[in-house]
């Protein structure tokens, strides 16, 4: 082979039907239709390089499989006058690229093609939400490629869609029929929203001050938001030595620093935040294929004393939101324009945070692995990615495990911060949670360690 062709991977007699979109996957559609349908923005991207090769037709087969056991792989999401719709085919057929690959240069094909079949649209409405490719040499698969589209599925559901899948490679694991799809889980959410949640969305978002950020004097750059990444290894450990100190998990640390980061920038002592909830609190939410990532509203404060306190408040908020994180978004929208009505003000919702540090099949974030008797390097590095041109996060703090390091995402809003500021705010960061592992920060100081004025 010397070019990449296709092999079509048919399915019949599966069970099917329609419903409406899971609560998560409307929250994700809605994200797409407002940045005007920019989807392939939003396609989730994963690649795998395979221990042994595997001879073409049982990669073939297990692709098959899946199909058949997954709901989500044979469905089409189409906009109706009634809202979107999730229609499970019965039979179709999948078309799977098939990428010649010599084993020396497979890291680098892999990396190529996943980045090629991500930069594609997919349209929901006549295309499967997932893309399959395989990375062949002489008839044996020696790699797997998959892109999921964002509306279908996040990123926990895509990544237990490619280890399904690699279980069916092996061919010593049988995959396990589903009997919890996205039909049966709409079905469990056509009871609506708990009261006990309308009731926490209310008194948060009637705790939310009206002005959040004070926009920046002149034009605006163009592409308007600046994306930022810091590497940094040292604030791996900082953030466990903050946690253990004060009996919290470390994703509260990295809330409670980015928080504190915009808090100090705004001039004000709490800041609300959507934190991105995976919602896989139970067994059979955890085995979901579909969307189910939704916004955990939290107002987060800085408290009086210091960061420690700051960093308990922000594990206490954030936990109780995300205990408050499954509505229907529809409802959310009618709630927070009751109280925006009742209040004669405007909320500004738009700063982010997002652990998306890989995660443990129960939920738990996959630490870098700890070095003993050796310390953190407290080199960083710091790299400006290119800018996006529309977004619905002003602020948006996304963490990722690397190696030994983490690597924490800013993006920013240009209309509220400088390129500059935005760098600033990265180190301010990581100047914060290292100051903290050495002992309590007072909450007057965070300014100054984040780089802004004082409160």
């Amino acid at each position: 082979m010397s070019e990449a062709t296709t092999i079509a991977v048919p399915f019949s007699d599966c069970a099917g039907g329609t419903a409406e979109l899971t609560w998560g996957q409307a929250n994700m559609w809605r994200a797409v239709q407002r940045l005007g349908g920019a989807a392939e923005r939003f396609n989730l991207p994963r690649w795998r390089l395979l221990s042994h090769p595997v001879p073409l037709a049982r990669a073939v087969k297990a692709i098959r499989i899946l199909i058949e056991q997954r709901q989500v792989l044979r469905t089409r999401f189409v906009a109706g006058a009634d809202g979107p719709r999730q229609h499970v085919a019965t039979d179709g057929t999948h078309h799977v690229s098939v990428i010649p690959v010599r084993r020396p240069q497979a890291r680098r094909t892999a990396v190529r093609t996943t980045a090629d079949m991500a930069a594609v649209r997919i349209d929901l409405d006549r295309q499967w939400p997932v893309r399959f490719g395989l990375l062949v040499q002489r008839h044996e698969v020696t790699g797997v490629v998959l892109v999921a589209s964002h509306i279908a599925l996040d990123g926990w559901a895509t990544d237990r869609l490619l280890a399904d899948l690699l279980d069916c490679l092996d061919g010593r694991h049988r995959l396990r029929p589903e009997r919890y799809g996205p039909i049966e889980h709409v079905r469990h959410e056509s009871v609506g929203i708990s009261p006990s949640t309308r009731a926490y969305l209310e008194r948060c978002l009637g705790s939310v001050r009206p002005a959040v950020f004070a926009p920046l004097t002149g034009e605006a750059r163009s592409p308007r938001f600046h994306a930022h990444k810091l590497r940094s290894t040292a604030i791996v450990a900082a953030t466990r030595t903050i946690a253990d100190r004060c009996g919290t998990s470390t994703a509260a640390v990295l809330l409670a620093a980015s928080a504190a980061a915009l808090a100090t920038s705004c001039g004000d002592r709490q800041v609300p935040m959507k934190i991105i909830a995976s919602n896989r609190f139970v067994p059979r939410f955890r085995s979901l294929a579909a969307a189910m990532a939704q916004d955990a509203l939290a107002v987060v404060s800085l408290g009086d004393t210091d960061f420690d306190e700051t960093v308990r408040l922000a594990y206490r908020s954030a936990t109780i939101a995300c205990c408050h994180s499954r509505y229907p978004p529809a409802e959310f929208d009618r709630l927070r324009a009751r109280i925006e009505a009742a209040s004669s003000s405007t909320f500004d919702l738009t700063a982010y945070f997002n652990d998306a540090r890989t995660m443990h099949p129960d939920g738990r974030p996959v630490e870098p692995p700890r070095r003993r008797g050796r310390s953190a390097s407290p080199g960083s590095v710091l790299t400006r990615l290119d800018g996006l041109d529309d977004n619905d996060m002003r602020f948006y703090v996304r963490i990722t495990s690397a190696a030994s390091a983490y690597d924490v995402l800013l993006v920013t809003d240009s209309h509220l911060f400088s390129a500059a500021r935005s760098e600033q705010l990265l180190h301010g960061i990581e100047s914060l949670l290292l100051a903290a592992a050495t002992g309590p920060v007072p909450v007057a100081r965070i300014a100054a360690l984040t780089g802004a004025a004082p409160l």
